[in-house]
This record gives structure tokens, C-alpha cells and sequence, in this order.
């Protein structure tokens, strides 16, 4: 009789028991085995991203050939070359929206890992929004890419930890959307006082970032990379739209047919000052590595 009453006692608390465990470390491995799926399929999908953004990359190659062979220099046009022109730049438009849905798809499986680690696993957030921010980026959606970056640079730099290596690298990628939204906007039709303002805060990401590396010793290759980064922007500043029209985009700059061109919110993102700032850098390079 007393076997009896003990089992059924336990069996009275069970529920309770499986609901502390539902709502505590139960849920908590729940969330983060949900978050891993997010993941893993963000992962995926990123590769998927790549390959459609080479894709997109190569076809805009093609398209700027077939519209240089169009373009005459006496006014007269073939017929023929005119209308592979006119092909190669419409497929080129489709890649690049077709790379912009995947890209746009990691975006949403990041959002998804973020929404469900934000309580139960914070510190791992902030590399997930530089993932969503770069992806957001490269979707065409550079507006949204760039806020995102910028509420993450200014938490850095109020903790005190712009220095650390999550820190730059997502500062490197907020100067580089910078860079793709002055270089759209210019292209769009943009004021020059507008897409300047963008393009001067591109500059001065880079320019802290090279003199941050110079000044911690790292290896001159990283300090040259971000000093041929300022040159490139002021190689668009001071390139004539027609010069710029006939250069081909960075290989993972988005087309830019979404909110890219848009003069922005009267945002303000300068990097920390320091005592020794200046102007000037050296070299010519590209917009970092993989971009």
C-alpha cells in the first residue's frame, strides 16, 4: 500500500516536473537545437548565394563586352550587336535577382536563429547580425544592411571592444556597404552632395581600420588591404559617370534595384577618433576579400 501511494505521488508531480523542464533547461536545448536547424540551413543556403552571385558576376561581364561592342563611335548602330546587347543585359538583370532571393533567404534564416537565441544565448547574437547585415547587403537591400552594421559598430564601440576581430570585421563590412550604396546612388542619378556623404563615410571606416592595424603591428598586408580599399573609393569619387559606368561592379556588389540608391536616414557613422588621425592612403586594391 505504501509502494502504491509513493508511485502514485510521483506520478502526481510528473507534469510538473516535464513543464520545469519545458520551461527551463528543456527549452533553453529546444531554442538552441531550433536555432542550430536555422543555422545549418542559413549555411546552406549561403552556398547556394555564392554560386548565384558568380553567376550574376560573370553575367554582368558578358553584358558590359556585349555593350561595349555596341557602342560606336560614329553614332551608327548594328542592328545585331544591338540586340545581343539588349540580351545580355536582361539576363544579367535576372541573375542578379536571382542572386538577391538567395542571399535574401540567408538573411531570413539568421533573423530566425537571432529571434530564438536573443534570451537564451545572447553573446551569440552579435555574430549573427553581422551575417544577417553582410547577406542584407548583398540581397540589394543595402539600406537595411547598413542600420544593421551600424547598431552593431556603435554597441562595440560603447562596450569598449572595437578592437576585437568580430568588431572590425563588422565595421570592414559596414565601410564596404557604404561603398556599394555611394557608388549606386552615384549611378542612380543621385546629388553629388548625397552619395558624397556616403561615399566620405566608406573612406573613414577604412582609413581607422588601416591606421588601427598599423598602429596594433599587424601584418602589412592587412593594413595595405584597407589603405587600397580608401583608394578605390576615391577612385570612384573621382571617376567621371561614364568612366564608372564602363567599370565593372565589385564581383559581390549587388545590382542595387532595391533600396540601394536611396539617399539613406540622415544617418551619421563615423569611426572613434583618436589624437592621431589623418587624411591619406596609399595603394590601389579592391573592397575586401570576397566582396
Amino acid at each position: 500500500m505504501m509502494r502504491s501511494r509513493i508511485l502514485w505521488s510521483i506520478w502526481a508531480v510528473l507534469p510538473v516536473g516535464v513543464m520545469a523542464f519545458h520551461f527551463g533547461p528543456g527549452q533553453q536545448a529546444w531554442v538552441k537545437d531550433q536555432a542550430s536547424r536555422s543555422l545549418t540551413i542559413a549555411r546552406t543556403q549561403q552556398i547556394k548565394a555564392q554560386e548565384a552571385q558568380d553567376a550574376a558576376f560573370a553575367a554582368h561581364l558578358e553584358g558590359l563586352k556585349a555593350r561595349r561592342a555596341a557602342h560606336s563611335e560614329d553614332g551608327v548602330i548594328d542592328p545585331t550587336l544591338a540586340a545581343q546587347a539588349k540580351a545580355a543585359t536582361e539576363a544579367e538583370s535576372a541573375a542578379y535577382a536571382a542572386a538577391a532571393a538567395q542571399w535574401d533567404q540567408v538573411a531570413t534564416s539568421v533573423s530566425a536563429a537571432i529571434d530564438l537565441l536573443q534570451a537564451t544565448a545572447p553573446d551569440s547574437v552579435d555574430s549573427l547580425r553581422w551575417a544577417r547585415g553582410r547577406a542584407l547587403i548583398r540581397a540589394g537591400k543595402v539600406e537595411s544592411g547598413i542600420d544593421e552594421l551600424e547598431e552593431l559598430v556603435d554597441r562595440f564601440d560603447v562596450a569598449g571592444t572595437s578592437g576585437s576581430t568580430l568588431a572590425r570585421d563588422a565595421r570592414e563590412d559596414l565601410a564596404t556597404g557604404y561603398y556599394y550604396k555611394a557608388r549606386l546612388m552615384r549611378l542612380g542619378g543621385a546629388k553629388s552632395e548625397d552619395w558624397r556623404e556616403v561615399s566620405s563615410k566608406s573612406r573613414q571606416q577604412f582609413r581607422y581600420l588601416a591606421e588601427s592595424a598599423q598602429k596594433e603591428g599587424e601584418d602589412s598586408s592587412v593594413v595595405s588591404s584597407y589603405q587600397n580599399n580608401v583608394e578605390l573609393v576615391l577612385n570612384m569619387e573621382q571617376s567621371s559617370i561614364s568612366d564608372l559606368q564602363a567599370k565593372a561592379r565589385p564581383k559581390n556588389a549587388p545590382q542595387g534595384n532595391r533600396d540601394g540608391n536611396r539617399p539613406g536616414k540622415g544617418k551619421t557613422k563615423r569611426p572613434p577618433r583618436r589624437k592621431d588621425d589623418r587624411d591619406g592612403a596609399g595603394g590601389a586594391g579592391d573592397i575586401g576579400p570576397g566582396w
